[in-house]
């Protein structure tokens, strides 16, 4: 099975979001359900940002300057703590996350990290998974040469990237709690 558009495969960018794009069916047929608490997180944030600022905006339309002053001082005050919440959350929480999941069965959540580097063309990933209840974690560190999962036209082998992935998640298992 492919892709139904070629890509460029000297693209790193195209490379990345392809990749990125096949992860949740990928993780699907291996029996994880996507989870979107990151995602969430960060757009509640961000929603909270803007309304910070649509409030601002709003009292500085219908009030004089002087009448609005110590609120105006307040919302700039929380729109500097809310940005800084933001800028922590995807600098140190999300951390280049382009995946998580749940396993349907097992319980165990999934967190996978993807990046190119030096514009090579290896797909650098990190696969993290977790014991729902338990402090226990495994870590992975891999590297997968792209031109091993796309065809010489450009269409990604879904097939090749699942059994990948699979192999993979095999490795995770067989190696010791962190």
């Amino acid at each position: 099975m492919s892709t139904a558009k070629p890509i460029n495969v000297y693209s790193i960018p195209e490379l990345n979001q392809t990749l990125d794009e096949a992860l949740p069916s990928i993780f699907a047929r291996l029996n994880y359900e996507r989870s979107y608490a990151l995602l969430d997180t960060k757009l509640y944030i961000g929603y909270s940002i803007a309304v910070v600022a649509g409030l601002s905006f709003f009292l500085d339309k219908k009030f004089e300057r002087s009448e609005i002053i110590l609120y105006q001082k307040l919302l700039v005050g929380a729109y500097v703590v809310l940005s800084l919440m933001f800028w922590y959350f995807t600098r140190f929480v999300e951390k280049g996350t382009v995946y998580t999941g749940k396993n349907r069965d097992t319980k165990e959540e999934i967190y996978v990290k993807t990046k190119f580097e030096k514009n090579e063309p290896l797909y650098l990933v990190g696969l993290i998974q977790k014991k729902k209840g338990n402090s226990s974690r495994k870590d992975l560190k891999t590297k997968l040469e792209v031109n091993k999962v796309f065809n010489e036209s450009g269409y990604l082998q879904n097939e090749v990237l699942f059994k990948w992935f699979s192999e993979q998640l095999n490795v995770l298992a067989t190696k010791k709690n962190i």
